[in-house]
């Protein structure tokens, strides 16, 4: 696996985690500056990053993403991935890319929904 498939994982796992850790293990894949936008909103910050993927665990609880396709290139990523319900089955599926922070951790993320 390599590091950008492990950071993409850690990343998705930042949206099903614990409340009380969702900032710190976000804080670790992703610059405090972070950019994030998906057809829903826009932020510009690790906090407020967390407090949208805390909205979205409280309107789909037991939802989680499973990343299943990273390709990569000079500072940038693009990410496919799935969100599985709480029995594991496919919610919904899109793409996410990024531009990455010299230190290799996210930087600004863009995430699109794909049709069903």
């Amino acid at each position: 696996m390599s590091d950008t498939q492990r950071l993409w994982n850690d990343y998705a796992a930042c949206w099903s985690a614990a409340p009380a850790d969702r900032l710190a293990a976000l804080g670790a894949v992703a610059v405090d500056g972070v950019a994030y936008r998906d057809p829903g909103t826009e932020v510009g910050s690790l906090a407020e990053l967390a407090a949208y993927m805390t909205g979205f665990a409280g309107a789909f609880p037991g939802h989680r993403f499973r990343i299943d396709e990273v390709l990569e290139h000079h500072d940038r990523s693009l990410a496919r991935w799935t969100q599985l319900d709480g029995e594991g089955g496919s919610a919904s599926t899109g793409i996410s890319t990024a531009r990455h922070h010299e230190d290799g951790r996210l930087a600004d993320i863009t995430g699109f929904f794909l049709p069903a």
